[in-house]
């Protein structure tokens, strides 16, 4: 084979991959990817290593020089395919990472918003059965460490919103509320009326303040709350401003 024949073959483009296969799946088109760099980074490597072989093998110096010429080119390529594998597995790592972050981010706002929605409902019946402003703030106290505490171990991503709001209502001493009807994210589900978590066993006596009468229990209604589960009026509770 004559060194113009063996350039030409070099230099000529070569379709090594002619099947197009349509996949939905980014896990599978990336391994394919993969699979074809790993292919080429092999030939270029082999044609480097027969280019190099007949450039030492040259009887004369143009000779030589051609085949040093076509060994550049294909080390190079060699070269730009394993930097593109390599830009390709990163760009795989730091989508997963992103992945990851995306959706501990969607998972902290969900508890963020679940926790809200305990914390307006049950200081909403806090309101209604303190009996003073000192009982108010601290059955509010309370109740923020019962959620921080529910928050710290990941409870409140669990069980549906009125089961959460019934137990820390049975903790505080506090009626039930009305029921929403509605689970986690909006789901059907929670107690039936009237009821009560099973888990629903610790007090409130651990977190009392020292000053706290004994025979004052937390949470003790001096009244029943109104239909929509606000005051019904400002006469139960003459502390409370009117306005």
């Amino acid at each position: 084979m004559t060194i113009k024949k063996l350039m030409q073959e070099l230099d000529s483009p070569q379709v090594l991959c002619s099947t197009f296969v349509l996949m939905s799946d980014t896990q599978e088109i990336t391994a394919r990817r993969a699979c074809i760099l790993a292919e080429l980074s092999e030939l270029g490597l082999a044609s480097a290593r027969d280019l190099h072989q007949r450039q030492l093998a040259a009887e004369t110096v143009k000779d030589a020089a051609l085949l040093a010429s076509s060994l550049h080119r294909i080390s190079r390529s060699v070269r730009q395919t394993l930097a593109l594998e390599a830009k390709l597995d990163r760009d795989a790592k730091r989508d997963v990472l992103d992945a990851r972050k995306e959706a501990r981010r969607e998972a902290e706002a969900r508890v963020a918003r679940r926790k809200a929605q305990v914390k307006a409902t049950v200081e909403r019946l806090i309101w209604d059965e303190a009996e003073t402003q000192e009982r108010e703030d601290h059955l509010r106290d309370v109740l923020t460490t019962f959620l921080d505490e529910d928050d710290l171990y990941g409870h409140l991503a669990e069980g549906d919103i009125d089961t959460h709001i019934a137990r820390l209502c049975e903790k505080l001493g506090l009626k039930d509320p009305p029921l929403q009807g509605v689970g986690a994210g909006g789901e059907p589900g929670g107690l039936a009326a009237g009821g009560r978590s099973p888990k629903a066993t610790e007090g409130v006596e651990a977190h009392s303040r020292p000053n706290r009468s004994a025979s004052q229990p937390i949470g003790q209604s001096l009244r029943d709350s109104s239909p929509s589960g606000g005051a019904s009026g400002g006469a139960d509770h003459p502390w409370r401003s009117s306005a």
